[in-house]
């Protein structure tokens, strides 16, 4: 019998597929054919502002990805065959559900998960969503959580300060991990992602590269993540969609991307088309497009399960089961505005330092560190050329390339919340994180050619 592979109800493990070959895989790499590399204009130009793949099309036009609820397998002519499931979140739109039954779903859950583990991982950023999973969590002395700082001192970041603290009250055992050296594993993401998504998440192997180290066994760890916990909970909204042209909204990318004005290659936008008149009726649904935001962005955002396994992390979140998302969906609009049925939670249990006198920078300059102490070497203007403008591609190096104690100084002001927002009303804004994160998006496809390249020099 073939081999078959389904996604869940957001496509939270990216399926990739090649029309040509036939070839499915979990992973990109195993499905491109290098010595034949198309480009798909419409995949390229989407990715370029998206800063991943979306719509099921990749940058590369035989490589394909599944959508939510789908399954593909071989059949017996050898052709693929996709089928479709039925969408089991629809059943929750107009819905209506109590903040305490939520909260005590969600204690259920993870009650369940938790009760044959020796052992809890918890990667605990002080945030709401791993805050919430952790004070439900019943046996804490299992529980070992780990936090990494965004600040120029990492150790007086936010992120640490609360987290520290968090653990100190529900008693789980803590420790800070210091990163800033992600720049070195831009080849191992690529392993892992290829051209799917942007390589913005390398610092996760940095964190879980010496997060395994720290615990001092390869066997496999339970992780109790809070991945898009927030997104259910109210921190996410999503304007109106009355257009094609309105599908960027779905992307939430927070300007990690670069821009297809630049590319070589234009597109008549079937893709983005297709998609409106398909989901038309259902992007009217504010709680839908909520989720639809998120299973476009789920095949960068799989990398918070995929490389936690790569280090044989055992990772599970109650926040991807259909029915948690959907009962946290439901609670009442106003108790969902700026969270405060979270907030009034957390009061309760002790756990809400934001109203407690403590020194805590709310900077976060990480990608500046990393810029700083291994600075991304210059992409290939000649080797991108055949796609992205020459000049799109000199202005991103020339300002990646703008290190030195001068330039993080005057970047680093638009970090204080008054100066900063006083520099962005006059027009200053740091174009060299502009540049960084157009970077983080071409550097992926710079690898894909220069492999296609060196593939057809054999």
């Amino acid at each position: 019998m073939a081999k078959k592979y389904k996604t869940d109800w957001l496509a939270s493990d990216p399926v990739f597929y090649n029309t040509d070959t036939s070839d499915v895989s979990n992973n990109i790499n195993d499905v491109i054919s290098y010595d034949k590399i198309e480009i798909h204009p419409e995949g390229l130009n989407n990715y370029l502002d998206f800063g991943y793949s979306v719509f099921g099309q990749t940058p590369i036009k035989n490589v394909k990805f599944l959508g939510h609820s789908q399954e593909i397998y071989r059949g017996s002519d050898g052709d693929l065959v996709i089928e479709d499931s039925e969408d089991p979140f629809l059943k929750w739109i107009g819905k209506n559900t109590k903040e305490s039954d939520v909260i005590e779903r969600i204690k259920s859950k993870i009650r369940s998960w938790e009760l044959e583990k020796d052992e809890v991982m918890i990667p605990l950023s002080g945030g709401f969503d791993s805050r919430m999973i952790s004070a439900l969590l019943e046996q804490t002395h299992k529980a070992e959580a780990f936090t990494y700082g965004l600040s120029e001192d990492q150790s007086e970041s936010k992120e640490v300060v609360y987290a520290e603290i968090i653990s100190n009250e529900l008693k789980i055992n803590w420790r800070q991990v210091e990163i800033g050296n992600f720049h070195k594993y831009f080849d191992e993401w690529h392993s892992l992602y290829g051209v799917s998504t942007h390589a913005h998440g390398m610092y996760q192997l940095e964190f879980y590269r010496k997060t395994r180290n720290i615990l001092g066994k390869n066997g496999p760890t339970p992780l109790l993540s809070g991945i898009i916990g927030d997104v259910w909970a109210g921190g996410v909204n999503v304007p109106e969609i009355k257009s094609p042209e309105d599908i960027y909204r779905l992307g939430y990318t927070h300007g990690l991307c670069a821009d297809s004005r630049y590319s070589q290659l234009e597109d008549q936008g079937r893709l983005r088309t297709k998609y409106f008149e398909t989901h038309r009726e259902y992007l009217k649904n504010p709680r839908f497009r909520i989720v639809e935001a998120m299973r476009r962005k789920m095949i960068l955002l799989s990398y918070l399960f995929r490389v936690p396994r790569y280090f044989s992390f055992s990772p599970w979140s109650p926040f991807l089961d259909v029915d948690i998302a959907g009962a946290m969906l439901s609670i009442p609009d106003h108790r969902k505005e700026k969270r405060k049925w979270q907030r009034d939670f957390f009061r309760g249990r002790d756990i809400y330092p934001e109203e407690l006198n403590v020194d805590a920078s709310p900077q976060n300059n990480l990608n500046a560190q990393a810029m700083r102490r291994l600075p991304p070497p210059p992409l290939d203007t000649e080797l991108l050329e055949r796609i992205v403008q020459p000049d799109y591609v000199r202005w991103v190096n020339r300002k990646v390339g703008q290190q030195g104690d001068l330039w993080d100084f005057f970047w680093g002001l638009l970090d204080i919340p008054k100066i900063g927002g006083l520099m962005r009303r006059v027009g200053l804004k740091d174009q060299r994180l502009e540049a960084y994160r157009a970077y983080l998006t071409l550097r992926p496809l710079e690898t894909l050619l220069k492999r296609s390249h060196s593939h057809q020099e054999v």
